[in-house]
């Protein structure tokens, strides 16, 4: 592979890890904004109001937990990528680095 293989490999690498995350982010606040009418109305009603504000409360919770970890580990990856290409591309290629 030449140098700008290297880039182009380098590019679509970035452009997967972007997706990932735009993704986690677009799904989990069309996650949260589905899930908050049907909470609305049951904490407006007064017998199941506190019950209902704790299971949103774990329902935040865990959107939370859940979309982190997703975002988390594809970090994680490219930090994997970039060590791992990093160690393929040939040292006198003299490739930019795009994560430096």
């Amino acid at each position: 592979m030449d140098r700008e293989d290297w880039k182009r490999l380098r590019g679509f690498k970035r452009l997967i890890h972007d997706s990932v995350e735009r993704g986690a982010n677009f799904v989990e606040k069309h996650h949260r904004h589905a899930a908050e009418k049907p909470f609305q109305v049951l904490e407006s009603i007064t017998p199941i109001a506190g019950p209902t504000r704790i299971v949103h409360s774990i329902h935040d919770g865990v959107l939370w937990l859940t979309y982190g970890s997703i975002r988390a580990i594809n970090q994680a990856a490219e930090v994997v990528d970039d060590w791992v290409m990093d160690r393929l591309e040939p040292a006198g290629d003299g490739a930019e680095r795009e994560h430096q």
